[in-house]
């Protein structure tokens, strides 16, 4: 009989008494959960927030730096590319400006105050020394040849002729006659046949 009491007594307790008691623990207590875990999720709301600001900030002073010492790096490459092609472009056009030179120059003088127009000194050929028996004929016809057009260009209305480099006579076609000017092309065009003096006083006949 006190055995059967027990069991009722303790179902009673789990049954009714268990519940109250933890329905009661859990009013007690509950507030102080809700706020542990609220404090918990703030913290970390707040460790997020403060990772995103760093992360920000971060980005930020590497964009003011890239600005900062980006952009005068930029202008100065740009610029160091220009000149080299500005340079290039000189050189390549300097390099079809003197495709017209004479292949042979004479050697050069100080010229610098002499005017354009005034008479150039007639460079004499160097005679070589007399020639060795079996070369006669071939050096006496090299000289022949070599005083024809010597002699032949000594007859031109520009002084010094065979010594001017095309330029030089471009500078003194300006003045001569017709004449002057038929005799200068004949003589260019059956030696050097030069473009920039045949062309130029095609220009000046027209």
């Amino acid at each position: 009989m006190t055995e059967a009491k027990d069991r009722i007594e303790h179902t009673i307790e789990v049954l009714v008494l268990a519940p109250i008691g933890v329905g009661l623990y859990l009013k007690d207590m509950g507030p102080t959960f809700v706020n542990m875990f609220v404090a918990r999720g703030r913290a970390e709301v707040d460790r997020r927030q403060a990772q995103v600001q760093q992360r920000t900030t971060t980005a930020k002073s590497i964009g003011q730096v890239a600005m900062t010492f980006g952009v005068p790096m930029v202008r100065q490459r740009v610029g160091h590319e220009v000149d080299s092609a500005r340079q290039r472009a000189q050189v390549f056009l300097g390099s079809i400006g003197g495709s017209d030179a004479p292949a042979t120059r004479a050697a050069p003088t100080n010229r610098s105050n002499e005017s354009p127009d005034a008479p150039r000194a007639r460079v004499k050929p160097r005679t070589s020394p007399a020639p060795q028996t079996g070369r006669t004929e071939t050096n006496a016809a090299t000289t022949n040849g070599t005083h024809g057009a010597s002699d032949a260009g000594d007859s031109l209305p520009i002084p010094g002729y065979d010594a001017l480099s095309a330029s030089q006579v471009v500078e003194r076609l300006a003045g001569l006659s017709s004449d002057e000017l038929d005799a200068v092309r004949s003589y260019e065009g059956a030696h050097r046949n030069r473009r920039t003096i045949l062309g130029k006083i095609d220009q000046i006949s027209a």
